[in-house]
């Protein structure tokens, strides 16, 4: 019996110990802070290739006449981290034939609104102003704005019509050539 006896005190003890380490592990609060960094730089503002289809050839008629051709989808990336603002602006050159002897008047060329679309994580669209107007003129048109901390990420333009407007009074046969600029600049 004594056995018995030795046998349950020493299980019984050695339950004690066990049971007591698991309630001390669960009753002991015990915390451990650590840091984590990173460095962000900032990338760039650009707009990728853009194309316009040509006008084609037209025959004059005698009255006034609007020809459009179209200024192919584009996108605009701002991934500078600056939240600065940006603005698209559009310029072109006086149509012009390429001995120089004829030109088209200026404000024959204008530019639509396209519809706008933010990527994912991008600033809203919907914030973006878009203007539309003459390009062939001193200052051609501020086509798209972002306002400070706006236009951050990456937004894609819908095809934009340009149309070339012809007056009868001031227009000549030939071939007409005008240089478009697409200026994408930080700032609002």
């Amino acid at each position: 019996m004594n056995n018995f006896i030795k046998k349950v005190s020493i299980a019984t003890l050695s339950f004690g110990l066990v049971a007591g380490s698991f309630a001390t592990t669960t009753f002991a609060a015990e915390s451990s802070e650590v840091e984590t960094s990173t460095t962000l730089e900032g990338g760039s503002l650009s707009i990728n290739e853009i194309s316009i289809e040509q006008f084609g050839a037209t025959t004059l008629s005698g009255a006034t006449q609007d020809i459009t051709t179209t200024i192919n989808p584009f996108t605009v990336v701002d991934a500078t981290g600056t939240g600065s603002g940006w603005n698209l602006s559009i310029s072109a050159t006086q149509l012009t034939t390429a001995d120089g002897l004829q030109t088209l008047p200026e404000n024959s060329l204008s530019i639509s609104a396209p519809t706008i679309e933010a990527e994912s994580g991008s600033s809203e669209a919907g914030a973006l102003e878009n203007k539309t107007g003459v390009i062939d003129s001193e200052t051609g048109v501020k086509f798209l704005t972002a306002e400070t901390e706006e236009g951050m990420g990456t937004f894609n333009l819908s095809e934009s019509d340009l149309n070339l407007k012809l007056l009868p009074k001031e227009t000549k046969a030939g071939t007409y050539t005008s240089t478009i600029t697409f200026n994408l600049v930080t700032g609002p």
